[in-house]
């Protein structure tokens, strides 16, 4: 089991989820302090990467870094640094698996669509 994270008394948790794009599917790492996302990677199209940004606690602005590498078994290890210390280093289950399915699905319709056209417009108008 997970051990919980906290950052100045609030609970840190980071998710990842699958988006599909057109053709394939990105992953995007979120990051909430307490209920409010703080820091979202949006599915950059990257294996490996980072992303910061700041956001306001109790007045104060805060600098959030978040560092990931290559998935593996629908998993990421991550980093994540705010105001430059290390508050995480872990792996982050990707909730959403089987969302990546859907762009090969996408394909394989799209495929089998042309190729019923192209077998139609043999048969139709054979030369």
């Amino acid at each position: 089991m997970r051990v919980m994270i906290s950052w100045e008394g609030k609970t840190v948790r980071v998710q990842a989820s699958y988006v599909p794009r057109f053709l394939w599917a990105t992953a995007s790492i979120d990051v909430f302090l307490g209920d409010q996302c703080v820091l979202r990677t949006g599915g950059q199209l990257k294996l490996t990467g980072s992303h910061s940004t700041s956001f306001s606690d109790d007045g104060s602005e805060h600098q959030i870094e978040l560092s990931w590498g290559r998935s593996r078994n629908f998993r990421f290890p991550y980093q994540l640094r705010i105001d430059g210390v290390t508050v995480d280093d872990s792996h982050v289950q990707v909730g959403n698996w089987y969302m990546i399915g859907i762009p090969a699905f996408v394909l394989v319709a799209l495929a089998s669509f042309l190729s019923l056209v192209f077998w139609l417009m043999t048969i139709l108008h054979p030369n």
